[in-house]
């Protein structure tokens, strides 16, 4: 029998496909994340958000430029044509986290079992967030929206521990002009 890791849906705006998982990558144990969100956006403590991590998220606006719209479809945030979604106000949240405070959103994969360094999540932490549905593949990453290929490994983590040792606000247009 194949692992479940190896293998999962992949849901996209078009038709359903089976899509094999690609291997996660590894995460060390002190990590800076950043989580996106509308500007109008809050939590409350135990809301888990997804986040992803800055070093990657600045390596892919390097590579695919610094345009909100192409980061959110980057994200699985928006559509592929990207939508009304690209024209609101976003934000960046960054924290300095411990890789055991986040999970990674793996479907068909028992919680807890160690993937890079970080546990697979528990249901009902292991399926699609609000405003994520058009990139959500059950791998622990996006979905491209844009160019239909992989996108950044994603997190989960509550509210309540990301912010445990501060974080930092900023406007996404600020954060994509910034080197």
């Amino acid at each position: 029998m194949i692992p479940s890791l190896l293998f999962s849906l992949l849901v996209t705006a078009g038709p359903a496909h089976a899509q094999a998982c690609e291997v996660a990558a590894d995460v060390p144990d002190a990590v800076q994340v950043a989580w996106i969100s509308p500007m109008n956006r809050k939590v409350r403590g135990s809301t888990a958000l997804e986040v992803v991590r800055v070093k990657d998220l600045r390596a892919w606006v390097r590579t695919q430029g610094a345009d909100q719209a192409r980061l959110l479809q980057g994200m699985g945030m928006a559509p592929r044509g990207g939508g009304r979604v690209v024209d609101d106000d976003w934000k960046v949240t960054v924290f300095d986290v411990r890789s055991e405070w986040m999970c990674r959103p793996m479907e068909d994969t028992a919680g807890g079992e160690d993937l890079g360094g970080v546990p697979a999540c528990e249901e009902p932490d292991a399926g699609r967030l609000r405003g994520h549905r058009h990139g959500y593949t059950g791998c622990g990453y996006t979905l491209d929206t844009a160019a239909s290929t992989r996108g950044l490994d994603v997190f989960r983590i509550s509210w309540e521990s990301a912010s445990s040792q501060g974080f930092c606000v900023m406007p996404l247009s600020r954060f994509l002009a910034s080197p």
